[in-house]
């Protein structure tokens, strides 16, 4: 599971940038960044918020990063 590239793929798909989909998810940027950035792993629960945010599932958010 690639988290950072889950993330870079919704947010060229959907037109964002970080700040909009940290929001978006409910995240402060700096813990949106660190998960980007690889330097935190991110929770389950923060896994379904990015989803959410994204309009996708689970697993297609995963999906997305493989």
């Amino acid at each position: 599971m690639n988290i950072k590239k889950s993330i870079e793929h919704f947010m060229y798909d959907m037109r964002m940038n970080q700040t909009q989909l940290a929001f978006k998810a409910g995240m402060d940027i700096s813990s949106f960044s660190r998960i980007r950035n690889q330097v935190r792993s991110p929770s389950l629960e923060t896994v379904k918020k990015l989803a959410t945010a994204c309009e996708v599932k689970v697993s297609e958010f995963i999906a997305a990063g493989e």
